[in-house]
């Protein structure tokens, strides 16, 4: 920090009163001026006044110090002094030293000599620099001033040296016979100034005896032999006050002889005091050092030791004889454990340091034997004196045996508490005056009062009242010593005023005085044991009232061989004897039918492989720890017999000893009629039951028969040449079939559930086509009401999974039936995701939602949705019609999937119906990597954001790019900056323009052509002959019904640069045709409706086909061998021979080369029916109604040659 000039000067001042080097450096010359110069800051400088009288200039300001010496010094000279200065910061050895040329204030030119002295910090690096100025003079007239000078300051120094140190002088002139003393001299004599001494006189001064013969000697040597003498004497001063002092004579010649003596005198009483209070401490030290009984070691700063007492040498091991070696070769770091030391040596360098006067550190040392011992180490710093070093001063004590002990004393103080705090008992220690010193956490528990409560508390206060006084007797006895201990139940009062049963345990502790301390307490709480106790008591008492209350239950008390010993008034009423008729003189085996009592022998024997008879028929298994309930007779007292329920156990004392045995016996007699009678009656419903499932089996069957005749005949009726009107009228038949067809079929399914009768399938099943099926069945109705239907399968769905398919379908269509019916705009969505289970591979989890922007549910009648025949409201099923069955059903098979539904519906807004299931899925890919070089960029139309997404994400799967714009209008824009796109999928419902309206305005405003953008147009249903001749003359490539699944999408990208007379079903199909074959289809159907349906489809889907029609599977079996078939339609339920055994008989029939597809058609699909189906050889099965897309299917599927 740069400091002001008068901040150095003031700096300057202090320098010089510490520095007395400084000092004499200064005043080695005559001065004519002094800077001191900061080096950090070359160039700041405080100069002195004389300097600027000196070179003619007035002294500046503070701030112009610089300038004004700047505007006096010559140029080339003030650059030298600037250098030099800096110079003495980076090479202060070479110094400060030349001459330079100054200009006075009138401009006459003063010459001067400079020397600098560098001043170093406590780092010893230069910080500032003193220099001082002298004026050019007469070389020789400067010496003698400075001789002068120097003469001056001795004599100064020698009179300021002689009054502090108390040193006089003294001359003998033996010629004249004077003496002579300095001022100094008398007073150290303490007498007047004017005060003139004698030889004798001054003799006299020094203590009489030696000191004065000692001074006689010395001076009479001095005078006789001219010898020089320094004594230390004492003398007795004029005020008779001993002083010490130190005398120094030197004789001086003459021709020869000694004519005079001189020399100084010194008082030394001081010194001489220190020196004995010195010698006093050193021996008292040394007393204490050698006979120690702690280690006293005495070490230098470089870590040697300097001296070591009798107590470490013995402490370490060593011998009084080694002392010498140990001083000499050993250092604290030869004896001290390694881990040890890092620590050591930090306290010991802080010692050093001055950062701390003292420390204790505890560390471990070794001994010559090479045992560790644990020392405890107390350390100071003694500072350096003049004739001594510094050191360090270490006690060192073995702690190892109080160590242990401590450590002992610790562990056994840690294990009483340890004891004392967890003992399942309550433990306390309570004063001489009842209070509560201590107590344990089970007391604390034992008893609800804290530990803080108990502190405040006495014994007495929470001990029962009519037990205190036994309590306090005992205490007493304890307290006089007539007793060591004392134990004794009594009762405390809980916190909460309940009633605590303890049974206490009482020591006393005493001193080692024998006087009493305090009292330890173990309390077990006994309370449950007490009252079992008076529970059993009570119990024996009610269960011998009750042995005599008991009039209709017969108890029997034996001894090990059947004699009675109890006998209650139930048994004399059932028997006919009394009690004491039959105690001691009968045996229980009387009152046995003895045919009973050998064939349950026989049994027994059997069962335990050992001979049993006897009375041991009754203990067998009683002996062996059980019980025995077995149904009996009983034999009267006058013959007659009753049956009994007879329970025998075994009776034990507390050795678990077997004293005897007790039978309770209660007659049965009503309960055995109502037996036969229940038996009679279960007969009866059995029979019924058998019959109403036989009837309702006939019913559902017959009712099926026509409805599928309906269905069947309005579906074909309807793809005939129909007006708008009549096409209506059957579809309205055709919905009213399946709805009486759904509803029957939702009554036998809820009867089944409920009866428990209901079981799963698990096949492998295609999810995606499941879905799509699932789809088609009700997107007719969705596409009526103008519904968008969404169909959200992600590509990374596992596609094959191993499920009920049939059940899972019925639960998506109820669920998509009822988003659909209670929908009147917006979308119905159905959507799947799938997610792995952890640490299982073959299953995953599956998430199936249903979402739809209809009525939504009111939040007080989300649970009642889910009752069986139950809607949200009254008013809902007037409006939308259905018997409630559809979600109960669903649930409940869900429930046999291990899942259930769950609903989010919000009123007026809509409802998202989901679940969840697992399923074990195929291992592999769902959808293999769809890689098209066709097309790499699609335009996506709809207003539908959901529908958007759900296009895009297809696509990106297929690593295909999207652009989507929401309307019409947005695409048209996009196309008309720049047509990039391979392939444009356009929505038919959007808001401002449709679907045909921008794809006529594309080709005809746009003039984009078919080959520059191909063309998809999505719609929710059929679209009219106008619209499809539009789409035509448009060049739409393909039109396809929403929702299109991720398969169907890129088989229709895969051919879009196909033939256009490639239609849509050509390409999700393979195969070719074939017009010239001829077909034969057997149709095996007893039921004359069925026959002419199944006919009439099949002429409808293959026209050449020659059909053939059996009544039976007999007659079916004869056609088989009389011509030859490519098809077989079997129903499995027909009189003569079933489908099951003809089609078995067909199968044994065939030969290797030959194998006829047998397609089943069944009733319903239940459990086990698929597996029969194929058991018996069969290909497939359908469930009836038959319509025209499954027979279609099918012969697709089975027939892929035949005439599409």
């Amino acid at each position: 920090m740069l400091q002001s000039s008068s901040a150095l000067q003031k700096e300057f001042n202090d320098l010089l009163l510490k520095d007395l080097s400084l000092f004499n450096w200064l005043t080695k010359e005559s001065l004519d001026g002094i800077w001191f110069c900061d080096l950090e800051h070359p160039g700041h400088f405080w100069i002195n006044d004389a300097f600027w009288k000196t070179i003619g200039h007035s002294k500046p300001e503070d701030k112009d110090v610089f300038d004004r010496w700047s505007m006096a010094i010559k140029t080339l000279d003030k650059n030298k002094t600037l250098d030099l200065i800096k110079q003495c910061k980076e090479k202060p050895e070479k110094g400060f030293n030349g001459t330079f040329a100054y200009n006075d204030s009138d401009n006459q030119e003063v010459i001067l000599h400079s020397k600098g002295k560098v001043i170093y910090d406590e780092n010893n690096q230069p910080y500032r620099l003193v220099i001082k100025h002298y004026k050019e003079r007469n070389l020789k007239q400067e010496k003698l001033l400075s001789k002068v000078k120097k003469l001056k300051k001795l004599k100064n120094i020698f009179y300021a040296t002689s009054k502090v140190a108390k040193i006089g002088g003294w001359e003998v002139d033996l010629t004249n016979n004077n003496i002579f003393w300095t001022k100094a001299t008398r007073q150290i004599h303490e007498v007047n100034k004017d005060y003139i001494p004698e030889i004798e006189t001054a003799i006299n001064f020094y203590e009489e005896g030696q000191t004065r013969d000692r001074i006689i000697e010395l001076f009479t040597a001095a005078v006789e032999k001219g010898k020089s003498f320094d004594a230390e004497l004492k003398i007795i001063s004029a005020k008779g006050n001993p002083v010490w002092i130190r005398t120094m004579g030197k004789p001086v010649y003459e021709n020869g002889s000694v004519v005079k003596i001189y020399g100084a005198f010194q008082d030394i009483t001081v010194r001489k005091k220190q020196e004995a209070i010195y010698k006093e401490a050193k021996e008292r030290f040394e007393k204490i050092f050698d006979h120690s009984s702690i280690g006293m070691v005495l070490v230098g700063v470089n870590g040697k030791i300097i001296n070591i007492n009798p107590a470490t040498i013995k402490m370490f091991g060593f011998s009084k004889t080694d002392m010498p070696n140990v001083i000499q070769n050993y250092t604290y770091k030869n004896l001290i454990h390694p881990d040890d030391l890092k620590k050591a040596n930090e306290y010991r360098q802080k010692l050093v340091n001055e950062e701390i006067d003292h420390y204790t550190l505890v560390s471990r040392y070794y001994k010559t034997n090479g045992e560790l011992m644990l020392c405890k180490v107390n350390a100071a710093f003694v500072k350096s004196t003049d004739d001594s070093e510094s050191m360090i001063i270490s006690h060192i004590e073995d702690i190892t045996s109080q160590k242990k002990l401590e450590d002992d004393a610790l562990e056994y103080s840690l294990r009483f508490k340890s004891a004392f705090e967890y003992s399942p008992n309550g433990m306390a220690l309570v004063g001489l005056d009842g209070k509560w010193l201590m107590v344990n956490k089970s007391l604390s528990s034992m008893l609800g009062y804290s530990k803080e409560e108990f502190l405040s508390l006495t014994f007495q206060d929470i001990t029962y009242k009519t037990d205190l006084d036994a309590d306090l007797r005992l205490l007493k006895e304890t307290i006089e010593g007539k007793r060591d201990t004392y134990s004794m139940e009594k009762r405390y009062i809980h916190k909460d005023e309940s009633i605590v049963y303890g049974l206490l345990n009482v020591s006393l502790i005493r001193d080692e005085k024998k006087e009493p301390l305090y009292f330890v307490s173990q309390i077990n709480d006994i309370t449950k044991r007490v009252k079992a106790k008076e529970e059993l008591q009570n119990s024996l008492l009610e269960l011998e009232g009750l042995l005599g209350a008991t009039t209709h239950v017969s108890i029997i008390e034996t001894d090990l061989v059947g004699n009675v010993k109890k006998f209650n008034k139930g048994a004399e009423n059932l028997l006919g004897y009394k009690a004491e008729d039959v105690i001691g003189t009968f045996n229980v085996g009387a009152i046995h039918d003895a045919k009973e009592i050998e064939e349950r022998g026989k049994v027994l024997s059997k069962q335990y492989n050992q001979h049993i008879e006897g009375f041991n028929v009754f203990v067998h298994k009683p002996n062996l720890g059980q019980y025995d309930s077995h149904e009996w007779t009983y034999i009267k007292k006058d013959g007659s017999k009753f049956p009994v329920q007879l329970v025998v156990t075994a009776i034990r004392n507390k050795y678990n000893e077997i004293t005897g045995y007790v039978g309770i016996a209660t007659d049965i007699s009503q309960l055995k009629e109502m037996e036969t009678s229940l038996i009679r009656e279960k007969q009866k419903a059995v029979a019924a039951n058998k019959s109403k499932s036989e009837f309702l089996a006939n019913m559902s069957h017959e009712i099926r028969t026509p409805l599928n005749g309906v269905i069947g005949f309005t579906d074909l009726l309807m793809k005939t040449d129909l007006n708008e009107t009549q096409r209506k009228y059957m579809q309205m038949v055709n919905t009213s079939a399946h709805s009486l067809l759904d509803l029957i079929n939702d009554i036998l399914d809820f009867s089944k559930i409920e009866a428990g009768k209901l079981e799963l399938n698990q096949d492998k099943t295609d999810l995606v086509e499941l879905c799509s099926q699932t789809v088609d069945i009700i997107k007719h109705e969705a596409h009526e009401k103008g519904l968008e239907l969404l169909l959200d399968i992600s590509p990374k769905v596992k596609r094959f999974i191993y499920a009920d398919s049939v059940r899972l379908r019925q639960i998506l269509v109820n669920l998509l039936g009822n988003a659909i019916k209670f929908t009147e705009k917006g979308e119905v969505e159905l959507k799947i995701r799938n997610k792995k289970i952890e640490n299982d591979e073959d299953e995953m989890m599956f998430e199936f939602s249903i979402r739809d922007t209809g009525i939504g549910i009111a939040p007080h009648n989300l649970q009642k949705i889910f009752n069986a025949f139950d809607q949200e409201d009254s008013s809902t099923t007037r409006k939308y019609g259905g018997t409630g069955l559809g979600l109960t059903i669903s649930n409940r098979l869900l429930e046999l999937m291990d899942s259930r539904l769950e609903v989010d519906s919000e009123l007026n807004k809509g409802s998202v119906f989901s679940f969840k299931v697992k399923f074990k899925t195929e291992v592999g890919e769902s959808f293999p990597e769809r890689n098209t070089e066709l097309v790499n960029n699609v335009l996506i139309v709809d207003d539908n954001e959901n529908n958007l997404t759900i296009l895009r994400d297809m696509l990106a799967f297929g690593k295909v790019n999207s652009v989507s714009a929401i309307n019409g209008i947005k695409a048209l824009e996009i196309l008309e900056k720049e047509n990039n796109f391979d392939l444009a999928i356009i929505d038919f419902n959007m808001p401002y323009l449709n679907g045909l309206e921008l794809i006529t305005h594309i080709r005809k405003k746009l003039r984009i052509t078919k080959e520059q953008l191909p063309i998809m147009l999505l719609h929710s249903s059929v679209i009219d002959n106008k619209s499809l001749q539009l789409c035509k003359d448009m060049d739409v490539r393909f039109e396809v019904t929403k929702p299109i699944r991720i398969d169907q999408l890129f088989e229709f990208i895969n051919h879009i640069n196909d033939d256009e007379e490639t239609t849509i079903d050509e390409i999700l199909t393979t195969g070719s045709n074939n017009e010239d074959q001829t077909i034969n289809i057997l149709i095996a159907e007893d039921n004359p409706v069925n026959q002419f349906l199944a006919k009439t489809i099949i002429q409808k889907v293959l026209p050449k086909a020659n059909i053939v029609v059996a009544e039976d599977g007999e007659k079916a079996v004869k056609i088989y061998r009389s011509m030859p078939l490519d098809l077989i339609f079997m129903d499995i339920q027909m009189p003569v021979m079933s489908g099951f055994d003809a089609t078995k008989k067909i199968r044994t029939l065939e030969d290797n080369d030959t194998h006829i597809p047998i397609i089943a058609l069944t009733a319903r699909a239940l459990k086990g029916e698929r597996e029969r189906c194929l058991d018996a050889g069969m290909d497939d099965y359908i469930t009836k109604p038959i319509i025209f897309d499954t027979i279609k299917e099918t012969i697709k599927l089975h027939m892929p040659t035949a005439n599409r």
